[in-house]
C-alpha cells in the first residue's frame, strides 16, 4: 500500500512541474492581413511567437518574419508579423521575401531553450529536475552579459538581447508561489505552473555563481535587490 501510495504521490508531481509551456505548433499562414496574418489554429496563448519559413523551391527555404499570437480563437487565430532578425549577418545578404499565404508557421519556435531566474542555487536546483526535458541555459552566462555591459539590474532589454544572443525562447522567472513562463518576442506570459522558489539565501540580482554585479563606477544609484518577487514582477510588466 505504501508503495502505491508513493508511485501516486510521484506520479502527480510529474504531473504538476511537467512542462506547462505549451508545445510547438506547427501550421501555415492561411492569408496575410494589414494587421498581420491568420493561422487556422485555435487556443494559442497571447503572446506565443514562432517564424514564418517561406520556401523559394525544392532545395531551398528561408525565415522572413515572426509571428506573434496576437488573438486566438477557437479554430484561428490573429498574428503579429514581424522582421526576423535573430540571424542576421551584416556581411551576408538577406531574404528580400515577405510573408505570404501558405507560407510554413512554427510558433513555440525555440520554446525548448529557456533562461531560468531563480533566486538561490536550492531553487536552480529544483528547476532542472522539473524540466529536464528542455535545455536551461545557466544563468552564469547571462550573469557575465550582464557584467560586460555594467547593468546592475537587468530589464527588458538585457533579456530580450541575450535570448537573442543565445537563441532562447523563453525566460522563467521562479518566485514564492509560482513560475512565469515569458516569451522573449512578445514579452508576454505564454504559461505559469506551480513550480516555485525553494527556500534559501537570496543571490542577488538572481542566482548565479559570479555574485552581485557592479554598476559603473560613476553610477550612484541604489541597486540592492531586497525582494526578488517584487523586482522581476515589475520587469514581466515592462
Amino acid at each position: 500500500m505504501l508503495r502505491i501510495m508513493t508511485l501516486l504521490i510521484v506520479s502527480y508531481t510529474t504531473l504538476l512541474f511537467s512542462a506547462p509551456v505549451p508545445g510547438q505548433v506547427a501550421t501555415t499562414l492561411q492569408e496575410v492581413t494589414p494587421r498581420g496574418g491568420i493561422v487556422p489554429v485555435g487556443g494559442l496563448p497571447e503572446g506565443m511567437s514562432g517564424i514564418v519559413v517561406h520556401s523559394f523551391d525544392e532545395g531551398h527555404e528561408a525565415i522572413v518574419a515572426v509571428a506573434i499570437v496576437t488573438r486566438s480563437g477557437a479554430d484561428r487565430s490573429e498574428v503579429e508579423l514581424r522582421p526576423f532578425t535573430a540571424l542576421r549577418q551584416p556581411r551576408l545578404p538577406t531574404a528580400k521575401a515577405e510573408p505570404r499565404s501558405g507560407d510554413r508557421v512554427v510558433l513555440g519556435y525555440l520554446y525548448d531553450r529557456l533562461l531560468p531566474i531563480v533566486p538561490n542555487a536550492r531553487s536552480f536546483e529544483k528547476a532542472k529536475k522539473a524540466l529536464d526535458r528542455y535545455t536551461l541555459v545557466h544563468p552564469d552566462l547571462f550573469a557575465v552579459e550582464l557584467a560586460g555591459d555594467r547593468d546592475a539590474l537587468p530589464h527588458r532589454n538585457n533579456f530580450q538581447k541575450i535570448c537573442t544572443k543565445l537563441h532562447l525562447g523563453l525566460v522563467m522567472f521562479m518566485f514564492k508561489e509560482r513560475s512565469d513562463f515569458i516569451d522573449c518576442n512578445s514579452w508576454k506570459r505564454v504559461a505559469q505552473s506551480d513550480l516555485h522558489a525553494a527556500d534559501g539565501e537570496l543571490v542577488a540580482p538572481f542566482y548565479n555563481r559570479f555574485g552581485p554585479i557592479e554598476p559603473p563606477f560613476y553610477d550612484f544609484s541604489n541597486y540592492e535587490l531586497k525582494n526578488f518577487d517584487r523586482f522581476y514582477t515589475m520587469v514581466e510588466e515592462e
